[in-house]
């Protein structure tokens, strides 16, 4: 899920459908901005650290940092994996 969930408000309920969908064991891979401030071309960023708590309540499991990179818009980007 690549520069997606920055544009909903209220994560979980579409975090708990995404995961409905996986089998057992499969991976979200996210891709975001590492800020929770955001502006009007992306509203609702969050940080890796959030995506872990986020990805915890909606039932994900081993969620692990893959990478990160310098971004001029917000700062940095990351990517993460978690388990469904």
């Amino acid at each position: 899920m690549a520069n997606s969930l920055h544009f909903v408000r209220d994560k979980q309920p579409v975090l708990q459908a995404v995961r409905g969908m996986l089998r057992l064991a499969g991976r979200l891979i996210v891709v975001e901005y590492g800020t929770d401030r955001g502006n009007h071309w992306v509203p609702y960023p969050f940080t890796y650290e959030r995506w872990e708590k986020m990805a915890a309540q909606a039932g994900f499991r081993n969620t692990r940092l893959l990478s990160t990179i310098p971004s001029r818009w917000l700062g940095s980007m990351y990517s993460a994996v978690s388990e469904a």
